[in-house]
């Protein structure tokens, strides 16, 4: 058994570790002076018992020795006793490696966790959005709003729109409720039929309008800016707008305030009273 002081310790792992003062100075940011003194076991220039600890924790850490065996001995006063002359190969050593093997696998598993966490909250927001979005039907059904179509529905809304207003001097009143995705439009009128009309002006959206010839849906955009189509007042209607910014309604020419559609995706039902 053979016993040195804390500076002998200290110094004898750091030439073992091949360092030099100048090498540990950067590694530890202690000043050369402290760590001469240090090696030459005058703790006195220290500048105090609580930095004495740290540096010597300091010291043994970047020339891989146990600090607790390195501050055990200075809380003591004593001698550092080991068996091998090489001290960085000695029990001095031994528990920090070991210690460092136990440790070297926790950024791995916080980094694997991270990853797995963004994944989960990535496949939710996408199977959320798919959810939302209405289902478009095939391209057939785009058939329904045509030119001549377009126009004959025109043609025969204006027509009933006039037999109307000729034969009620009440005028009709639109009023609206409902906010977020649903909104309903409560029209009071004695026509028996009303003209609906949806355009777009820079947007692309699918829209649809139930008991109609639209209930298949139709895509408006920059080539197709507009659908008409006539409805009955008998039954309530929904029409749905695949994207709601950009869509304007207008029921007999009288614009429909869909403002209150917060989302991106909306509906919105037409229900009708007599005056």
């Amino acid at each position: 058994m053979r016993k040195k002081t804390i500076g002998e310790v200290l110094r004898l792992a750091r030439i073992n570790q091949g360092l030099s003062l100048e090498e540990l100075q950067a590694k530890t940011d202690i000043q050369m002076n402290l760590l001469e003194a240090m090696e030459a076991d005058d703790f006195d220039q220290l500048p105090s018992t609580f930095y004495a600890r740290s540096f010597l924790r300091k010291y043994a850490w970047a020339v891989e020795l146990d600090e607790r065996i390195i501050l055990d001995a200075y809380d003591s006063g004593s001698m550092i006793t080991y068996e091998e002359v090489d001290v960085d190969e000695g029990d001095l050593s031994g528990r920090r490696r070991s210690n460092k093997k136990k440790t070297s696998f926790l950024p791995l598993f916080y980094f694997v966790l991270l990853a797995l966490s963004i994944l989960i909250f990535v496949t939710y927001y996408v199977w959320n959005y798919i959810q939302t979005q209405p289902t478009r039907p095939s391209s057939a059904h785009y058939s329904v709003v045509s030119s001549n179509s377009s126009s004959t529905s025109v043609s025969q809304s204006s027509s009933s729109s006039q037999t109307s207003s000729s034969s009620s001097s009440v005028e009709s009143t639109i009023t609206i409720s409902g906010e977020g995705e649903h909104i309903e439009a409560h029209y009071k009128t004695n026509n028996e039929t009303v003209n609906v009309q949806l355009t777009v002006t820079d947007t692309t959206s699918w829209i649809s309008v139930s008991e109609s010839e639209l209930e298949g849906g139709v895509t408006l955009s920059a080539e197709n800016k507009k659908a008409t189509t006539t409805i009955s007042t008998k039954n309530p209607v929904t029409i749905t707008l695949g994207v709601v910014k950009g869509v304007t309604l207008t029921i007999d020419n009288q614009a429909i305030d869909t403002s209150k559609l917060t989302t991106q995706t909306g509906t919105i039902t037409i229900t009708f009273s007599t005056n």
